[in-house]
């Protein structure tokens, strides 16, 4: 599997992603990931995992994520998932308490629904949103919280603001940004019915298939094929958009070279491949 690196304006995101193999992605700056596939080494010190859906491929490291926080003595990691896999997820952290003898009492499954939102330290926040998938899943959106001058007072100096201030004026608003949006896996119906993913700075998005006769198959196991997102070309008003869950049956170059084949060019600029940084961009 190849390591995958892109840079936008505010986020630095590393990861891996191929369909039925395994998906994880952190973002620096958030010390914080999406999805945790087998749990490479990058993600033991990460406190917050958010975690799509309970496919093997993103969630079977749960444990492992516990086993080696407990082992190097970390406290406080959180591990979000669906609402509806929760217990599920924490009877097999018990179960693995049983077999090993060991505790992991200082990792804790946290449970998520549509609507649920949770802080991420002083200035961002992580909404929750449903993805349409054959299982309960989750998509994730961090928004970015900051407090800026109220537009009636931006020609005022810094002596007029403390005064009004010592007034009991409220000088200041809350300002908020949607910096990334991440489906996890999920069909066409995402595409259909949120309107937040369009909006968000940076969009990563499963594309898990991408050739002619695969349209079928993308229906049937409730992926996306880029198609798919081709025919909402218009809506998307993010700054870069990055494909990710690629089907296995497709070679690096393959991806590229069809999927810049059937690219709007609308998208083509904005467009990264979670792939090597030979093939990212179109």
């Amino acid at each position: 599997m190849d390591l995958v690196t892109i840079n936008t304006p505010h986020l630095s995101i590393e990861g891996q992603s191929r369909a039925g193999h395994e998906t994880w992605f952190r973002v620096r700056e958030l010390n914080a990931a999406f999805d945790i596939g087998r749990c490479p080494d990058q993600l033991i010190g990460t406190s917050d995992i958010f975690v799509t859906h309970a496919h093997l491929d993103h969630a079977v490291g749960i444990p492992f994520y516990a086993g080696q926080r407990q082992l190097h003595r970390m406290t406080g990691g959180r591990v979000y998932v669906p609402a509806d896999a929760a217990e599920g997820m924490r009877e097999i952290m018990t179960l693995y308490e049983r077999i090993t003898g060991a505790t992991f009492d200082e990792v804790e499954v946290i449970g998520l629904a549509a609507g649920d939102v949770v802080r991420l330290g002083k200035t961002h926040e992580v909404r929750v949103h449903r993805a349409t998938h054959r299982v309960a899943a989750n998509a994730y959106e961090v928004i970015e919280l900051r407090h800026r001058l109220r537009d009636e007072f931006a020609g005022c100096d810094e002596h007029e603001i403390m005064e009004l201030r010592r007034n009991g004026v409220s000088v200041t608003e809350e300002w908020r940004r949607s910096m990334l949006f991440y489906t996890g896996d999920t069909d066409r119906g995402i595409l259909e019915t949120n309107d937040e993913l369009y909006q968000s700075e940076v969009l990563m998005i499963e594309c898990s298939f991408i050739t002619t006769g695969h349209e079928e198959r993308a229906a049937k196991y409730r992926h996306i094929h880029f198609d798919d997102i081709a025919e909402f070309a218009g809506r998307f008003e993010n700054e870069t958009i990055v494909l990710t869950h690629f089907s296995r049956r497709y070679s690096h170059a393959v991806i590229h070279d069809e999927i810049r084949r059937r690219c709007p060019a609308v998208l083509r600029d904005r467009i990264r491949l979670a792939l090597p940084e030979r093939y990212q961009r179109l």
